[in-house]
């Protein structure tokens, strides 16, 4: 979990050595950062591909594992004793053996994917909390405006889906629009409110 992380952690993750496997496939590349950290029995989830913000195509790669102790920089708690499962995103660009990595509190992952089958305009983001991309916004008249998309955690049963526009303009100029979509305590969507400003999707 994020405050259980040493400070050096993520500095240590965004700079993993090219020497911590021979895969190269993302969920190859995923599962030997995790156990470079000490990470036992773990899975790659799910694999997803965008551009992040400043258009590096990577490959984003949620994996469960346990981790419990020090290694390689990596402070992580046992919980009553017990090493428990964790999970954390790792993103490369395609082809390299290294990224960056952020460890997400149990469940987090869940929730974000949760919300967004609510609705399908909200398939144009992230399933993967706290990752700005690049995405193509749909108009409601055709074609699309260049964006960028992220999804968020939001109060303790919700999550948000940001979209930020038009790309062209620097940050602090561009319009945003957000989507919170609210869970009852079986993980389901009950409900979805926007905020912000008129999406394109929405615009006549």
């Amino acid at each position: 979990m994020k405050c259980a992380l040493s400070a050096a952690l993520l500095v240590a993750m965004a700079l993993v050595a090219a020497g911590c496997g021979s895969s190269t496939t993302p969920s190859g590349v995923a599962l030997n950062q995790a156990r470079h950290y000490g990470g036992t029995q773990a899975r790659a989830l799910r694999v997803e591909r965008w551009r992040i913000s400043n258009g590096d195509p990577v490959d984003v790669v949620l994996v469960r594992a346990r981790f419990c102790g020090t290694k390689n920089g990596l402070t992580a708690p046992k919980i009553h004793g017990r090493c428990v499962p964790q999970e954390i995103y790792f993103a490369t660009r395609p082809g390299a053996k290294g990224g960056f990595a952020d460890f997400l509190a149990h469940g987090d992952a869940q929730r974000v994917a949760a919300a967004w089958k609510a609705r399908p305009i909200l398939r144009i983001f992230p399933r993967i909390p706290d990752l700005l991309v690049r995405c193509r916004i749909p108009r409601s008249g055709g074609g699309t405006v260049a964006g960028l998309c992220e999804s968020k955690l939001y109060r303790s049963r919700a999550a948000e889906f940001l979209e930020h526009w038009p790309l062209s303009k620097p940050a602090g100029h561009r319009n945003t629009a957000d989507w919170i979509v609210t869970l009852d305590r079986g993980g389901r969507p009950v409900s979805v409110r926007s905020t912000g400003s008129t999406p394109p999707q929405s615009q006549s």
